[in-house]
């Protein structure tokens, strides 16, 4: 005998299991985020109904069908292309029905206090690249706890999506900050500096990438990130020369080559002055 279609949840029948893959669930600030990849080989329900805001991002994955209901919202359905977001309202109860191979997702719940005390409208396939290639970004960084220079970039990046969020779905557009870098800059910064640690960067192309003159951008990086930019390029490089330490048994002159050091010698006074201790003598006693 065929097996009866479920319908979306309403209440009146009990909730499917979920088959969770792979998740991690972390919380920056007053964000909570959840990466997560769940197998849908059998229908599954997704629900949601909390105090916060709820942001829910489809990164990837394959759906055949997919139908949902807000309690104050749209209904219908769709099949999640990767870059659409459902946005619930705080307050808003959601319950969708979805059934495929998988699906790869990042939720972020957003505080009404972190938006002005604004409920979100709810939203289903809505559109924003700058919210969707940040929670990409994030769910590769956060992939990855032991890497110390991985969790400052999300930190910054949550930062980076507060202010996307306020200025964007907050009471209000809010007037730039002169001479200030917007959210998007400071994200593309982030990653130009952590992709390519071994480039010999330039005041000029830094500056270029979020479409500043230089002594402007040198006053708007100090702002955004309280370094300036070279203090912060050597951080970056230190804390990776760190992680590599820790995790690998690359010796120290393949190390200070990979994060942009001319030679073991500079990365070995840099490392000094940071750590308190020479590169070597760090990795035998974090090994111990």
């Amino acid at each position: 005998m065929k097996e009866a279609q479920l319908a979306i949840w309403d209440g009146r029948r009990p909730l499917s299991n979920r088959k969770v893959l792979t998740r991690r669930d972390v919380r920056i600030g007053q964000v909570a985020i959840t990466v997560a990849a769940e197998s849908l080989l059998k229908p599954t329900d997704w629900t949601l109904n909390e105090r916060h805001n709820s942001i829910v991002i489809h990164l990837g994955g394959h759906l055949d069908r997919m139908e949902y209901a807000f309690s104050r919202g749209p209904s219908g359905s769709a099949i999640p292309s990767p870059g659409d977001i459902w946005m619930i309202s705080a307050d808003s109860r959601y319950a969708a029905l979805a059934q495929g191979t998988e699906a790869r997702f990042v939720e972020l719940g957003v505080p009404t206090a972190l938006l002005a005390d604004i409920a979100m409208p709810s939203r289903a396939r809505h559109r924003d690249d700058f919210l969707a290639k940040a929670a990409a970004r994030l769910a590769a960084l956060l992939s990855d706890p032991g890497n110390d220079l991985s969790q400052m970039a999300a930190r910054a990046l949550v930062d980076a999506l507060h202010q996307h969020l306020l200025d964007r779905y907050g009471p209000g557009r809010r007037a730039p900050v002169s001479q200030g870098l917007s959210s998007l800059g400071r994200v593309t910064l982030v990653d130009a500096i952590q992709d390519r640690l071994d480039s010999q960067h330039s005041l000029s192309g830094l500056a270029a990438l979020v479409d500043m003159d230089v002594r402007r951008f040198t006053d708007a990086f100090r702002q955004a990130f309280g370094l300036t930019p070279w203090q912060y390029i050597l951080r970056a490089r230190l804390e990776e020369a760190a992680r590599r330490l820790r995790h690998t048994r690359d010796s120290v002159t393949e190390i200070a080559l990979s994060v942009g050091f001319a030679s073991p010698s500079h990365l070995t006074a840099a490392f000094s002055r940071q750590f308190g201790l020479p590169p070597s003598r760090y990795r035998a006693e974090v090994q111990e």
